[in-house]
């Protein structure tokens, strides 16, 4: 099975149990649904107010298992590919590039690159601060899985300001369409926490081996166009802090025509 066959494959395994588990009430953690993305923020939150489980808002058995779970246990074993091959909104994101592909829509580096980077963080920020000080959890009002979810199973009431954050919610996905992974790159808070292990997760021994392919097949494009994130392969796959670890890059049919000539 090849890389883009097997990631997709996991990619909608993810997307199974996180259907379950909302179909089922249960608050199963997966990074790229809901509760994961929920529990993640919601951990960076409490630790920065150690107050709200004071108040009996959270207890800490609650917040041990969302920490290990949600944030800790997926980071330290992979790192930031639980964005590329792990996270159901990611499978989502990527369908919509695909269409985006077919229409030549795609726009690897939009105006102001540079810049939008720098949302995530403010994202993240103000998460972490309206949570501690106002109990709001920002993330979870904002993220499109949270809507995506019960939408589709039927179990999200529609009034005037949820049809209003729903609105955002699906315009920030649907910029996918013509950005790849628009929500990855430069909204999402949960990558970041996650992505803090690119380069000391327990996957990277795996990968040197990968990396070496990479550098040896790399063409050094000046915008990759198969890397979802645009970046150099050749430098950063796979310990950069914005590599997904998708492993696109190793099926650059570009890369494989250089790997073919040796």
């Amino acid at each position: 099975m090849g890389i883009r066959k097997l990631r997709v494959a996991v990619q909608l395994i993810s997307a199974g149990v996180a259907a379950v588990g909302v179909a089922f009430g249960l608050k199963v953690v997966v990074p790229g649904i809901a509760a994961g993305c929920a529990g993640i923020i919601d951990t960076g939150t409490i630790l920065l107010a150690l107050p709200v489980v004071a108040a009996g808002l959270v207890t800490l058995t609650q917040l041990a298992a969302v920490a290990l779970v949600g944030w800790v246990v997926p980071a330290i074993l992979v790192g930031g590919a639980v964005c590329g091959w792990i996270c159901p909104l990611g499978l989502v994101q990527d369908v919509l590039a695909g269409l985006g592909r077919k229409l030549g829509l795609t726009v690897h580096r939009p105006p102001g690159h540079g810049v939008l980077l720098y949302l995530r963080y403010a994202t993240l920020t103000a998460t972490l601060v309206l949570g501690s000080f106002a109990a709001y959890k920002l993330w979870y009002k904002v993220c499109p899985m949270h809507y995506l979810s019960y939408i589709l199973l039927g179990r999200q009431e529609i009034g005037l300001y949820s049809a209003l954050k729903m609105s955002v919610a699906f315009g920030i996905l649907g910029v996918s369409v013509f950005v790849p992974r628009f929500v990855c790159r430069y909204i999402c808070p949960v990558g970041v926490l996650l992505r803090l292990a690119n380069g000391w997760s327990l996957l990277d021994p795996l990968l040197k081996g990968k990396t070496e392919i990479v550098r040896k097949g790399c063409r050094g494009c000046k915008v990759c166009t198969v890397c979802p994130q645009a970046l150099d392969p050749a430098e950063a796959f796979p310990n950069d802090f914005d590599c997904m670890r998708c492993g696109r890059c190793l099926d650059c049919p570009i890369h494989l025509r250089m790997i073919g000539k040796d």
